[in-house]
């Protein structure tokens, strides 16, 4: 592609990025569409590279040519993160798309023993293993829940003959308070997902696990789960 190409598309991409972020986030005629994206935590790791483009753009837009020659001629790169930016404005990240699905997580039943699932949470470094029901979450089991039964009922209690429905009340989804959780949609946005991270950090507490189902509902089919390291994998 030509220079001159080059600097017709960067100018239409911008126009065509402006456009769509004015639209989908109702931004006000006189309000700098640039502006907002820089000071969006969603672009901010990218604050730099806008600035530039924005700068491109005004310079090429105020004094586009001398003697028929544009002053600067933008590189592929800058096109491509105008790309970007569109993408993610037009497709933004929902909780489906980081989400690890429930095909590949291991899960088990209130039927299942509590040795096999300590067995495979030792060699796999698991930290929990959802209890499932008809697909329903039911129940978390995790190291944290050993302990507590340890505890209140001695060590002997883990024969192998012991199954999830037998130790219930410490493993049900409306008991376990020791392993913070929440539920959201699989349309729930990745930026709304963070924010739920960020808020229990500024609270002082951690979730651990947050359980996609299709609308955000304990009752509904579990569909994945999300931990930090998916939303700290978003690029």
């Amino acid at each position: 592609m030509s220079d001159i190409n080059r600097t017709e598309e960067f100018l239409d991409k911008y126009k065509q990025m402006e456009t769509l972020v004015r639209n989908e986030y109702n931004l006000d005629n006189n309000e700098s569409v640039m502006n907002f994206l820089i000071n969006n935590k969603d672009f901010k790791v990218i604050e730099n590279e806008l600035d530039l483009c924005r700068d491109t753009r005004n310079l090429l837009s105020h004094n586009p040519k001398i003697n028929g020659e544009y002053a600067v001629y933008p590189s592929e790169e800058m096109i491509k993160l105008l790309d970007k930016v569109i993408q993610k404005v037009a497709r933004p990240l929902k909780a489906s798309n980081v989400m690890v699905k429930k095909s590949e997580l291991c899960y088990m039943s209130m039927t299942d023993k509590v040795q096999d699932a300590m067995s495979v949470m030792k060699e796999n470094s698991y930290k929990h293993i959802p209890i499932l029901e008809d697909g329903v979450l039911v129940g978390l089991f995790s190291a944290k829940t050993v302990l507590d039964i340890m505890v209140t009922e001695g060590a002997d209690i883990f024969s192998n003959e012991i199954t999830f429905d037998m130790i219930q009340k410490y493993i049900s989804i409306e008991n376990v308070a020791s392993n913070k959780f929440a539920f959201v949609g699989n349309s729930t946005l990745v930026s709304e997902i963070k924010d739920i991270f960020k808020e229990d950090i500024d609270n002082k507490e951690r979730i651990n696990i947050i359980f996609v189902t299709q609308h955000g509902k304990r009752d509904e089919k579990l569909l994945g789960i999300i931990t930090a390291w998916e939303i700290a994998a978003v690029k």
